[in-house]
């Protein structure tokens, strides 16, 4: 089972990759779960209408002790691939694909290392992503 350390830097890379994801198709205001191998309940998280349309302003919702950056996008079809790496609060580098299966569903995996006090660590996570209603 990942870390509580391990799941905040996943988080922090779950908010910094959302922008992208709603660029690839514009993805719906609303409450949305978000599920992750070895964990055992859902993260959710509010997609405000501003949000939806300017994807860029959830950049600003990381906090200021993160820095995480993606580059390297590509696209085919549903499927859009692109790197993200952060140097803090931890380093943190990932692959990442996902893919759309409409404005209310999608699926990310990152292939990663990570680096916290010295120690290493390598692994593959996948998460999806469901539109479960309004906000609340």
């Amino acid at each position: 089972m990942p870390s509580f350390t391990s799941c905040a830097i996943t988080l922090a890379a779950i908010v910094a990759l959302v922008p992208a994801v709603a660029q690839a198709q514009q993805i719906r205001p609303g409450q949305w779960e978000v599920t992750m191998q070895g964990m055992s309940k859902p993260l959710t998280m509010c997609i405000t209408p501003d949000m939806a349309k300017d994807p860029s302003t959830l950049m600003q919702k990381r906090g200021a002790e993160s820095d995480c950056k993606s580059t390297n996008e590509s696209k085919s079809g549903n499927t859009r691939t692109f790197n993200i790496a952060c140097s803090k609060p931890n380093k943190y580098n990932a692959k990442v694909t996902f893919t759309t299966h409409g404005a209310d569903h999608f699926t990310m995996t990152q292939d990663f290392t990570t680096e916290r006090e010295g120690k290493s660590r390598a692994g593959s996570m996948t998460m999806t992503y469901e539109r479960v209603g309004e906000c609340k």
